[in-house]
C-alpha cells in the first residue's frame, strides 16, 4: 500500500471521531445524530393516524431542499461518491500507463480523471469507433461525411450488426439477448433470446439526436418520422404472444424451426467461438422471429441500419456520464467498474473493522430468520408437512454476501479481472466502450466458466443499487458496502436504529424468497413443484387478493414490505428476543415509536422520482403501516382513521 492510501485511509476512517467530542463515545454520536435527523425531518402539526408519510417525512424536502440527492438511498449514494471523490483527491499513480502495469486502483483513478476532463458527450464519437461492420459505416454517418457517397447497402446484415453491438452489452433493437440462470440448474447460464420491450422516444427526440449527430434538420425530422412509422410496424409484431413457456432448445432444432434466421452464426459472432449444434438456448416468444425476419425482409436495409444506429446511440446516451461533474464520474465509475470499487471501498473504508461489520450483519440476519421459521412453524396458512419443510429448508440455506465480493478475493484477484482495461487519458468515448465491452465478455464467460463455490460467487451488476437486493437463483440476498452506514445502519447504533431502516430492508428482501415470485424456487435455486404447489394453496390466494387492495402493479413488493414490517417488529420486540429494545437514554421517543420512525427514514424525500418496479414511497409506507395491527395499537389509531384498515390481511 503506498503512502496516499494509507493516510487517506487513516483520515477517512478517524475522521467521523474526530467530528465528536470524545466524551460522547462513537455509539452516542451515531445515535444522536440520528435521532436530530429524524426529528428535523417530522412535521408535529401531522396527525399520525391521519397521514405517517407526512408525519415522519413532511420536513425532509425543506431539510434538503439544496442538496443533490432527492431521497435516503440517493443520500447514501452521494456519501459513498463523496468519499470516493476524496480518497482521489491527491492520487498517485502506482503503475504506468505506457509499461502497462497500472493496478486496479491506477484504473479507476484514470476513468474517473478521462470522465472529468470531458467537455460533453460526443455521440458521433462512439459511432466511428463502432460501425455495422469493419467495411461499412452507419449510413447517417456516411451521408453527413460525404453527402454524395453512395452507401454499399449490400453489405448490411442486420443480425450480424447486432451481433457486433451485443459485444458492447447493447441487448439489441429487434432481439433481446441476456443471459439467465437455468430454472433447472442454478450452476447452469442459458443466453436468452426474447422481443424487445423499450420503444423508441417521441420524434422530436429522435430528430434533436440526429441533429446533435451532425444531420440536417430537415433530413432529422423526415428520418425520425420514417423511424417511428417503422417503430410502428414493430409494436404490432412486440405485441404477438407465444403461448409456449421458454424452453431451451439445441442450435440444430433452432435451424429447422427458424431456417431463415443464422442463429449459430450470430451467437458465433457475440462470442469469439464456434458452438456445436446441439448447444442449447432459451426462446421466448418463438413465433416473433419468422415475422420479424418478413418484416425486416420488406424493409430497406438504410431505414434498417437507421434505426439500429439510433438505439445504440440511445442506449449509449443513458449509459453515459450526465454532466461530467465530480458526483457524475463518480457514479460512472461506480456502475462502470463495480468490482474494482466494491473491493476499494472494503480494504480503505473498513479495514480492521471488517470482521465486526460482518458479525453485526450476520446476528441481525440470523435472528430474522430465526423469527421468520418461528412463524412458519405455527403454520397460519395450514400448510402441508412437506410444504413447510420446503419454505424452511429455503430459509436455512439463505444467505448474504457484504459488497458483492467474492470470499477470496484479493488484490491480484481484482488486477487480473480488469487486465485487459487500458485506459486512454484523452478519449472517455472509447473507454467507456472499453468497459462495456469487458462487462458483455464477463458475463458470456458464466457459459463455459466452472461454477463458483456459493461463497465465491458474485453478480456482475451494474452498481446502481445501494440498497440491498435478493436473488432468487442463488437463494442470496446482497448488501452493498453503500448500505452499511448512516442513516441506515452503525456498527455502534442501538439494535432499535439498526432495525429500523437496515433490519425492515434486510427483511424485506428475506422475505422476496417467499412472495409470490419466489415461492417457487427452492433453498438451490430451482424451481420446485413444492413451490408452485404453495402457489395455489387457498389461504395463499386469498392473502395475495386482499393485500391486491388497492390494485397495484408491484405486487411482490407489496408483500415483501407486507411481512418485512412483521418480522422485523417481532424480531425486536418479541418477549424472547436477544436484541436491546430498551428505552434508549439518547432520546425520550418510547422504543416502538422510534422504530416506526425509523422505518419511515428509508422512504422519506421529495417524491420526485417515477418508481417502476414499486408503489411511489409515500404509497408503500401508508399501505404498509395501515395494515399493522402493531402501528394502529402505538399511535392509537381508530377505525375511520387514513391510517387504520379496516380490513387486515394476513400471510405466514
Amino acid at each position: 500500500m503506498n503512502l496516499h492510501r494509507a493516510l487517506t485511509s487513516l483520515t477517512l476512517f478517524l475522521l467521523p471521531l474526530l467530528l465528536h467530542p470524545a466524551s460522547r463515545g462513537a455509539f452516542a454520536s451515531v445515535n444522536e445524530n440520528q435521532i436530530q435527523a429524524i426529528t428535523s425531518y417530522m412535521d408535529p402539526l401531522i396527525n399520525p393516524c391521519d397521514d405517517y408519510y407526512r408525519y415522519a417525512c413532511g420536513n425532509w424536502a425543506n431539510v434538503h431542499s439544496n442538496e443533490q440527492y432527492y431521497e435516503v438511498t440517493s443520500l447514501m449514494d452521494h456519501k459513498v461518491n463523496k468519499r470516493l471523490i476524496d480518497y482521489f483527491q491527491n492520487y498517485q499513480l502506482e503503475g504506468s500507463t505506457e509499461a502497462g502495469n497500472e493496478t486496479y486502483t491506477d484504473k479507476l483513478f484514470l476513468y474517473y480523471q478521462t470522465c472529468r476532463r470531458t467537455k460533453g458527450l460526443q455521440l458521433k464519437r462512439y459511432l466511428q469507433l463502432v460501425r455495422p461492420s469493419s467495411h461499412l459505416d452507419w449510413q447517417l454517418m456516411l451521408e453527413v461525411r460525404e453527402p454524395n457517397a453512395t452507401w454499399p447497402a449490400e453489405r448490411f446484415n442486420w443480425l450480424f450488426t447486432l451481433a457486433k453491438l451485443r459485444r458492447y452489452h447493447f441487448k439489441g433493437a429487434f432481439i433481446e439477448h441476456i443471459l439467465m440462470v437455468d430454472d433447472s440448474d442454478s450452476n447452469r447460464y442459458l443466453i436468452d433470446l426474447d422481443k424487445p420491450t423499450d420503444k423508441l422516444p417521441d420524434e422530436i427526440v429522435i430528430a434533436a439526436l440526429l441533429i446533435e449527430l451532425g444531420v440536417g434538420r430537415v433530413r432529422a425530422i423526415k428520418i425520425a418520422k420514417q423511424l417511428h412509422k417503422f417503430e410502428e410496424r414493430l409494436v404490432i409484431l412486440r405485441d404477438t404472444t407465444d403461448k409456449r413457456l421458454p424452453q431451451p432448445i439445441s442450435l440444430s432444432e433452432l435451424k429447422d424451426e427458424m431456417p431463415e434466421v443464422p442463429w449459430q452464426l450470430y451467437l458465433q459472432l457475440v462470442l469469439s467461438y464456434t458452438l456445436t449444434e446441439d448447444y442449447e438456448v432459451q426462446i421466448n416468444n418463438r413465433e416473433y422471429f419468422p415475422a420479424l425476419n418478413k418484416v425486416l425482409e420488406n424493409t430497406e436495409p438504410s431505414l434498417i441500419d437507421n434505426y439500429i444506429m439510433v438505439k445504440f446511440a440511445l442506449f449509449l446516451m443513458k449509459d453515459s456520464a450526465d454532466n461530467f461533474t465530480k458526483m457524475d464520474c463518480m457514479w460512472d465509475v461506480r456502475k462502470k467498474m463495480e468490482l474494482a470499487v466494491n473491493f476499494l471501498y472494503k480494504q480503505q473504508f473498513y479495514g480492521g473493522s471488517d470482521a465486526k461489520y460482518i458479525a453485526d450483519v450476520e446476528r441481525i440476519f440470523n435472528l430474522i430468520r430465526h423469527e421468520f421459521s418461528a412463524r412458519l412453524k405455527n403454520n397460519r396458512m395450514k400448510l402441508l408437512p412437506n410444504q413447510l419443510e420446503f419454505l424452511q429448508s429455503k430459509l436455512s440455506a439463505m444467505r448474504f454476501n457484504i459488497g458483492n465480493l467474492p470470499a477470496s478475493v484479493d488484490e491480484r484477484f481484482i488486477d487480473k479481472y480488469y487486465a485487459d482495461v487500458h485506459i486512454d487519458l484523452n478519449n472517455y468515448h472509447k473507454n467507456h466502450l472499453l468497459l462495456l465491452k469487458l462487462r458483455s465478455r464477463k458475463e458470456h464467460d458464466q457459459l463455459t466458466a466452472p461454477p463458483p463455490s456459493p461463497s465465491d460467487y458474485h453478480f456482475i451488476s451494474d452498481g446502481d443499487s445501494c440498497t440491498p437486493y435478493y436473488m432468487f437463483p442463488k437463494n442470496l440476498v446482497i448488501i452493498p458496502y453503500a448500505f452499511l452506514q448512516p442513516p441506515a445502519y452503525h456498527v455502534n447504533m442501538h439494535d432499535i436504529m439498526k432495525m429500523g431502516i437496515f433490519g425492515f430492508v434486510l427483511t424485506h428482501e428475506i422475505m422476496h424468497g417467499f412472495e409470490y415470485s419466489g415461492v417457487r424456487f427452492d433453498f438451490s435455486g430451482i424451481t420446485d413443484w413444492l413451490g408452485k404447489s404453495i402457489l395455489s394453496d387457498e389461504e395463499f390466494l386469498s392473502a395475495f387478493e386482499c393485500l391486491n387492495y388497492p390494485k397495484t402493479d408491484s405486487l411482490d413488493e407489496r408483500v415483501a414490505d407486507f411481512m418485512g414490517i412483521r418480522v422485523a417488529y417481532d424480531t425486536l420486540f418479541h418477549p424472547n428476543s436477544s436484541m436491546n429494545a430498551r428505552q434508549p437514554s439518547f432520546t425520550d421517543i418510547t422504543p416502538r415509536r422510534l422504530f416506526f420512525l425509523n422505518v419511515a427514514q428509508f422512504f422519506c424525500g421529495n417524491l420526485l422520482p417515477t418508481f417502476f418496479d414499486h408503489d411511489a414511497d409515500d404509497v408503500r409506507l401508508r399501505q404498509t403501516l395501515k395494515q399493522f395491527e402493531a402501528f394502529t395499537l402505538e399511535y392509537e389509531c381508530k377505525p375511520g382513521d387514513a391510517m387504520f384498515a379496516e380490513k387486515r390481511c394476513e400471510l405466514y
